[in-house]
C-alpha cells in the first residue's frame, strides 16, 4: 500500500503529466506505479501514458491520487524506486555543501540541465533530494540530472580529485568576471543558504561573485545559475 511520503521510505513521487513524463522517458526501469485521477482518463496526456507504460503499472484510483497528490490538478502521481548513481568523472561538476532547501536544490537541478551540467555533488546533512517538493521544483530534471551523496567534502574529493572553485569571500578570492576556466573537469562548490562556506574551503581559485552593497548576499539558486552561465560561455 502506497503511503504519502517519508524520508525513510524505499520509494517517492512524482506530481503531474510533465515531471512523470521525464520519469517515464529517464528512469522507466524504477517505475512502480502511475496513479491518475478518474477525470483526467479523456487527457491527452493519460492516453500518452497509456501508449508508453506498461497497462498494469497504471491505476486508476482517486483515493490514493488525493492522498498524494498537493495539487488538485496535477491528475498523475508517478511513484518509483529511490536510486542511486555515480557522477561522470570526466565532466564538470557542481557540488552543494549542505542545502537545506528543496525548492532551491529542485531550481538548482533545473539551471544546471539548462546549461548542460549534468553532475551533482550534495554533502550531507541536506536538503532531501528525494522529496516529491524536490522533484517538482526541478520541473523534470531531476531525471537528468546524475547526483551522488556524501558525508563530507573531503570524501567527495578522494573519489574525484580535480580543481575546484568555492564560491565564497575571503581576502584570496578572486572575482567571477576574471575566472579562466580550465579545460579539463572541474567543480564549482557552493554552500548553504544560511551561512555559505566555511573558511576551509578557499584555495587558489576561490571565487566571489561581483555585486552591489546594496544587497548582503546573493540567493544560493540564483548565485549558481550565474556561475554556470560564467563557466557555460568559457
Amino acid at each position: 500500500m502506497i503511503k504519502v511520503y517519508s524520508k525513510d521510505s524505499n520509494y517517492t513521487y512524482t506530481q503531474g503529466f510533465f515531471p512523470t513524463f521525464e520519469l517515464v522517458n529517464k528512469k522507466k526501469d524504477k517505475i512502480i506505479n502511475i496513479y491518475v485521477s478518474s477525470d483526467s482518463l479523456q487527457s491527452e496526456g493519460y492516453l500518452k501514458l497509456t501508449k508508453l507504460v506498461d497497462p498494469k503499472k497504471i491505476i486508476v484510483s482517486d483515493k490514493t491520487y488525493a492522498k498524494l497528490a498537493s495539487k488538485g490538478n496535477d491528475h498523475v502521481v508517478g511513484v518509483f524506486e529511490k536510486y542511486e548513481e555515480e557522477l561522470n568523472p570526466n565532466l564538470p561538476h557542481v557540488v552543494l555543501v549542505n542545502p537545506s532547501d528543496m525548492g532551491n536544490l529542485g531550481n538548482i537541478m533545473r539551471s544546471m540541465l539548462a546549461f548542460s551540467y549534468k553532475d551533482l555533488a550534495i554533502i550531507t546533512p541536506a536538503a532531501d533530494r528525494f522529496n516529491p517538493h524536490t522533484i517538482r521544483s526541478s520541473m523534470g530534471a531531476f531525471f537528468s540530472i546524475r547526483q551522488e551523496t556524501f558525508s563530507s567534502f573531503e570524501e567527495y574529493l578522494s573519489k574525484y580529485k580535480r580543481p575546484y572553485y568555492p564560491f565564497m569571500l575571503n581576502d584570496k578570492a578572486q572575482g567571477l568576471k576574471n575566472v579562466e576556466v580550465p579545460s579539463s573537469s572541474f567543480s564549482l562548490v557552493f554552500g548553504n543558504e544560511a551561512t555559505g562556506l566555511d573558511k576551509k574551503y578557499g584555495n587558489e581559485n576561490t571565487v566571489f561573485i561581483e555585486q552591489s552593497k546594496d544587497v548582503d548576499s546573493l540567493n544560493l539558486a540564483t548565485a549558481v545559475v550565474i556561475a554556470l552561465y560564467k563557466f557555460s560561455r568559457n
